[in-house]
C-alpha cells in the first residue's frame, strides 16, 4: 500500500521543508491592437469631409463691366462655392419675353430693350432672398439701370480691355463687336466712366482666370458685409 504522505513529499530529503508551489503572476493586460472594424470606422471618421461653409448674401449683387470681363462665369462659380444663387439678367429678360436680345434689338430696338433691361433689374432686386447678379455690358448706359445699380443692391466693376477680352472669347462669331477690334476699344472706353459711376467697388480682371477673380470677389463681399457667413 502506497504511503500518501510518501507521494506529498516525493523526492524530498528527510529534514527538508516541502517546497512552497510559485505563484504565477498574472500578466500585464497589453492592449490590444483596433480591430478592423474599428481601424475603418477611425480611417472613415479622417476621410469625411468637412462640412462647407455656407454662406447668404445680405442684399443683391449686381456684377458689371465690358463684353468679356466674366461676369457670368464669376458669378456661377462664386454661387457654387458659397451656396448662394446666381442669375444672368440677359437671360432672364430673353424667358420673360420669350426672344433672344438679339430679335428684341431687331424687333423693338435698343431703347426699348433698356427699358426692359432697367425693369428686370428692379423686378430681380425686389426678390426675397438676394442673388448674384450678372448683367449685360451696356446696362449703364442709361440713366435709369445706373441708378439703379447704385440704390438696390452692391455693383462690383470687373475691369477690363478691349484687347483682353477679345483674348478670352474664341469663338468671335457669337460676339460680333469683336470681329472689328478698333469699335471695341473705342466701345469699351466710352463706357468706362458710366461703369465707374455706378460701381460700388470694382476688381481688375487682367491676367486672372476665374477662381482668383471670385476668391477675390468673395473677400471683398465678406470684407464689406454683403456675404455673410451662417
Amino acid at each position: 500500500m502506497t504511503d500518501p504522505g510518501h507521494q506529498s513529499g516525493q523526492g524530498q530529503q528527510p529534514g527538508q521543508r516541502p517546497k512552497a508551489k510559485r505563484r504565477r503572476r498574472p500578466k500585464r493586460r497589453q492592449d490590444r491592437p483596433a480591430s478592423a472594424n474599428q481601424s475603418g470606422q477611425n480611417r472613415s471618421r479622417q476621410n469625411q469631409p468637412k462640412k462647407k461653409q455656407e454662406y447668404r448674401l445680405a442684399r443683391p449683387v449686381f456684377l458689371i463691366g465690358f463684353m468679356g470681363a466674366g461676369k457670368s462665369t464669376v458669378a456661377r462659380r462664386l454661387a457654387r462655392s458659397c451656396g448662394v444663387s446666381a442669375l444672368d439678367l440677359d437671360t432672364y429678360i430673353e424667358r420673360a419675353c420669350g426672344k433672344k436680345i438679339r430679335q428684341v434689338f431687331a424687333d423693338e430696338g435698343e431703347a426699348v430693350f433698356r427699358q426692359m433691361e432697367a425693369h428686370a433689374l428692379r423686378e430681380v432686386a425686389a426678390m426675397e432672398a438676394p442673388m448674384l447678379v450678372s448683367c449685360g455690358g451696356g446696362i449703364v448706359t442709361t440713366e435709369a439701370s445706373r441708378q439703379a445699380l447704385k440704390e438696390l443692391g452692391f455693383t462690383v466693376l470687373l475691369e477690363v480691355d478691349a484687347d483682353e477680352a477679345a483674348s478670352r472669347i474664341s469663338d468671335k462669331s457669337s460676339r460680333p463687336l469683336f470681329q472689328d477690334l478698333e469699335s471695341a476699344r473705342a466701345l469699351c472706353t466710352s463706357r468706362a466712366p458710366l461703369y465707374a459711376e455706378a460701381a460700388h467697388a470694382s476688381i481688375n480682371t487682367r491676367g486672372k482666370d476665374v477662381y482668383c477673380i471670385s476668391r477675390e470677389l468673395r473677400n471683398m463681399l465678406e470684407k464689406e458685409g454683403v456675404l455673410c457667413r451662417i
